[in-house]
């Protein structure tokens, strides 16, 4: 499977740049974008952390308005085939609990590939 890295990395950047903005919106309901990449999973553990539980609901309370979320499965180009279910995986869990904290999302799971090391198996999320 051939995924682009370029699409994420530019991704990720922008998310660290800009961090939580407002977007133009139409009528009286405000609606921010926002780009958080999770804190790291220790080790080959697909469970989610406290911290990273928080950041979900931090995310999820800070765009409440928002009616999507994407979570981006970043993994290392190159890696071991057996890594990049894994990853998924992880992006599928932080997608299911920001489902639960407010059933009313509009979830998407993907996948991409990097070429940078800080990046290999975090997942982005992206709320729109």
């Amino acid at each position: 499977m051939i995924i682009r890295s370029k699409a994420l990395t530019a991704l990720t950047l922008i998310g660290l740049l800009i961090h939580p903005t407002a977007a133009v919106s139409q009528g009286a309901s405000e609606s921010k974008s926002l780009v958080k990449v999770l804190s790291d999973h220790p080790g080959a553990a697909t469970a989610l952390t406290t911290r990273q539980k928080a950041e979900i609901a931090e995310i999820v309370t800070k765009a409440r308005g928002n009616k999507n979320m994407i979570c981006t499965a970043a993994s290392l180009a190159g890696q071991r085939a057996s890594m990049y279910p894994l990853v998924r995986l992880r992006a599928q869990l932080v997608c299911d609990y920001a489902k639960a904290l407010n059933p009313a999302l509009k979830t998407i799971v993907q996948e991409r590939t990097t070429t940078s090391r800080q990046f290999n198996g975090r997942v982005v999320v992206v709320s729109r």
